[in-house]
């Protein structure tokens, strides 16, 4: 357990000038660091919110995963969204000149795109934007009043990115659509994210099969139905050697969550790198030196009842 904490600890100042942490396994904090916290969870938004709602909606029937939505271009579907393959680039700069939020998903829909829908994996906010349109087109509201807490839209409590504690969403297209967006704009604390996967792991909000299918239901690339696996070759950010069934998710703010559902274990590491730049390097080597020793941790526990913040709801 020393090495878990000393790497935090070293890296606070150095990789980021803000560091929180929880391991959670089966009711139990395993280790914390400051876990309350709160930060720019950038796009752990993914996962935590716009998937959540839009397999909800499946499950409500009112959504499927393969089918068509004029919205979208011929042979793109909820399904190749969540897996980031339905052929829309990674990143485009639609905040440039852009009037209102509206201006930004539009301009994100009529985007050409680069592949075929099911030909090729790219990881793709421009997806996302399409997904959470069709999300606000089938329910008639916006996403921030579809996202259940304890994440929040924007919190001026939190560690700062780029200037003074609270500023703006870091996502400069997340900005310009007013910090909430399908990709990025949720925050939250290390504590927060340990609950909301909580609810995945549970069942709480969705059928314990589409659980089972959102965790194993693999695209082209390493995504799975919103949320993302280990990259081979014991390189992963989720660490050396996660367990088999590892699934997570990154943000660019220097957030990450990686999970085992066997296990029920759950590692979260929030911090603010980017205000030291934009280099991965450093986060990059704190992220799998930090997830790994969360898989081998033994640590002792203690039992947690969440709180009425804490909780989902």
């Amino acid at each position: 357990m020393p090495l878990i904490r000393s790497l935090l600890r070293d890296a606070e100042g150095v990789v980021a000038p803000s560091v929180s942490a929880v391991v959670w396994e089966d009711g139990r904090e395993r280790y914390v660091r400051r876990p309350d916290r709160v930060y720019d969870l950038a796009s752990l938004t993914k996962p935590l919110g716009t998937a959540e709602v839009a397999l909800g909606l499946v499950a409500a029937g009112r959504l499927g995963l393969d089918d068509p939505h004029p919205l979208l271009p011929p042979g793109v579907n909820v399904r190749l969204l969540l897996q980031h393959g339905a052929g829309w680039p990674a990143w485009r700069p639609l905040h440039e000149g852009a009037r209102d939020r509206a201006e930004v998903v539009a301009r994100a829909l009529a985007s050409p795109l680069e592949h075929p829908p099911g030909t090729v994996h790219t990881y793709s906010d421009l997806g996302f934007l399409a997904l959470g349109a069709v999300i606000e087109a089938v329910t008639g509201r916006r996403l921030d009043a579809l996202v259940p807490g304890p994440l929040r839209w924007g919190d001026r409590r939190s560690e700062p990115t780029d200037g003074a504690r609270g500023g703006p969403v870091n996502d400069l297209n997340a900005r310009a659509m007013g910090g909430v967006a399908p990709h990025a704009g949720l925050y939250g604390s290390a504590r927060d994210v340990v609950a909301c996967v909580v609810r995945w792991l549970d069942a709480a909000v969705l059928p314990p099969e589409l659980v089972r299918r959102a965790f194993t239901d693999r695209g082209l690339g390493t995504h799975v139905l919103g949320w993302d696996t280990p990259s081979p070759g014991g390189q992963s950010t989720a660490g050396a050697s996660p367990p088999s069934d590892t699934v997570g998710h990154l943000g660019y703010t220097g957030t990450s969550v990686w999970l085992s559902p066997s296990r029920r274990r759950v590692a979260v590491l929030l911090t603010n790198r980017v205000a030291y730049g934009a280099d991965p390097l450093p986060i990059r080597g704190l992220r799998q030196r930090w997830h790994q020793e969360a898989w081998e941790s033994g640590v002792g526990a203690r039992r947690v009842t969440p709180s009425a913040h804490e909780a989902p709801r």
